[in-house]
């Protein structure tokens, strides 16, 4: 080796979940040596750095999971509100209650009904990205969604959720929001220890 090549430091995993995530400058200067996943979001939350708190969450959880704290969030929004939900919702729900392709495709009718303009419409699209193919089930080669696309989605759901009916009082809602989606996180850690 030459000399003059230097060294690649590694990145961590924090950092890099991050950038995928997309959070803001201010939550990466939270980063420091030694931060657990588990202290990086409670640092986000005391510095009320919700909108990047959900982003973190929601790409740590799996597709799965994510869309139904998704769903938990917006039906906490509709409950406080005594609305009905909508037919995105309760077909992002079935989604995760059983994650069939048929359910799958009956979230993106309901998504293209719905044209993303509410937070149960992009979980209903969280539910379909979460698939192996965005192609129809009679393509002959499948077309994988980029990774990402399902938490992206429940991110911007729940951001959705907390700013749409009564923005005043978005931070109560965030509160709600991470305490719902960091106990789902803890009790899937304990599950995978208990294996």
């Amino acid at each position: 080796m030459g000399g003059n090549q230097i060294a690649e430091t590694p990145v961590s995993p924090l950092l890099q979940l991050c950038e995928r995530a997309k959070v803001g400058d201010e939550a990466k200067a939270l980063l420091s040596k030694g931060v657990s996943t588990k202290e990086f979001i409670a640092l986000l939350v005391e510095s009320e750095l919700f909108p990047d708190a959900l982003k973190v969450l929601s790409h740590l959880l799996p597709k799965r999971e994510a869309v139904g704290w998704g769903c938990l969030c917006v039906k906490h929004v509709l409950a406080s509100q005594k609305d009905q939900p909508p037919d995105a919702q309760i077909a992002a729900e079935r989604w995760v209650a059983d994650p069939s392709e048929e359910n799958r495709w009956a979230a993106k009718q309901c998504a293209d009904k719905d044209k993303p303009r509410t937070a149960s419409g992009l979980l209903a699209l969280g539910a379909f990205f979460a698939g192996p193919s965005l192609a129809l089930p009679q393509h002959p080669r499948p077309v994988p969604p980029p990774d990402k696309l399902t938490s992206v989605m429940v991110a911007n759901a729940v951001l959705m959720a907390a700013l749409k009916k009564e923005p005043k009082k978005a931070k109560e809602k965030y509160a709600v929001f991470m305490q719902k989606g960091t106990n789902l996180l803890a009790r899937m850690q304990q599950q995978a220890m208990q294996r």
